[in-house]
């Protein structure tokens, strides 16, 4: 896949005080940091309309650039990898993107989304009515940039109650190397009565943690207590 190519420009100093990054964003730009292969960090912002341009219908990290920083003392192009992206909480728009410096000729390690296909089409869910549950939506992967595949697909049709897809099942191109666990649960077909119990047990953990987080303010309160009957005696 050819690589995407984009503009953006160094931050000024006025625009690295606190609370500049909300101004940047009520103008349109989105703050971001470009960073490695042993560089300074390079504080940059991207122009919010142009980067949704570019990234529309592709998956939201590992999109490899050329990109050119207006602003720089050398403003020649350099290959970057989007490594992460944050979103506001309720907007869902881009909030600061993190772009790291790459070489094309070298691998790099970086995640892609996992697709299942046909889940209300496969025989467990249609035919026997069963729940498709999600292990991982993610995979961690290892390739050169130009193989960074835009998604891991994968067809549930033929998944029937009690089936499970693992890692270990994923196939990949020969260049591309996984490194996620290969024991890892991908997705399942289990009974509607099993989510449920599941459901119940994440809830029952879930109050027992903060039984037990509350268990030693109780202990200390006693412990407080017996010396005070101590220091009375």
């Amino acid at each position: 896949m050819e690589n995407l190519v984009i503009e953006v420009d160094m931050r000024q100093n006025d625009e690295l005080k606190k609370n500049a990054a909300g101004r940047l964003r009520r103008e349109g730009f989105i703050p971001a940091v470009l960073y490695g292969l042993n560089k300074n960090p390079v504080c940059i912002k991207v122009d919010a309309k142009k980067f949704k341009e570019l990234s529309k219908g592709k998956r939201t990290t590992s999109l490899v650039f050329d990109m050119k920083i207006n602003g720089a003392k050398k403003s020649k192009k350099e290959a970057v990898l989007l490594k992460d992206i944050q979103r506001a909480p309720i907007s869902r728009e881009f909030a600061h993107l993190d772009f790291l410096r790459i070489e094309m000729e070298k691998e790099v390690e970086t995640v892609v989304p996992i697709v299942i296909i046909n889940e209300e089409n496969s025989l467990g869910v249609k035919e026997e009515g069963g729940v498709l549950q999600h292990g991982m939506r993610e995979l961690n992967i290892l390739c050169l940039p130009k193989d960074i595949p835009e998604k891991i697909e994968l067809d549930a049709i033929n998944m029937g109650m009690g089936d499970v897809l693992k890692v270990s099942s994923i196939e990949v191109g020969e260049n591309i190397k996984i490194l996620s666990d290969s024991s890892e649960v991908v997705v399942s077909i289990i009974h509607p009565t099993h989510l449920k119990v599941e459901e119940e047990a994440a809830v029952e953990e879930e109050a027992a943690v903060e039984e037990e987080e509350k268990e030693p303010e109780i202990v200390g309160k006693e412990k407080k207590e017996d010396k005070e009957k101590k220091e009375e005696k």
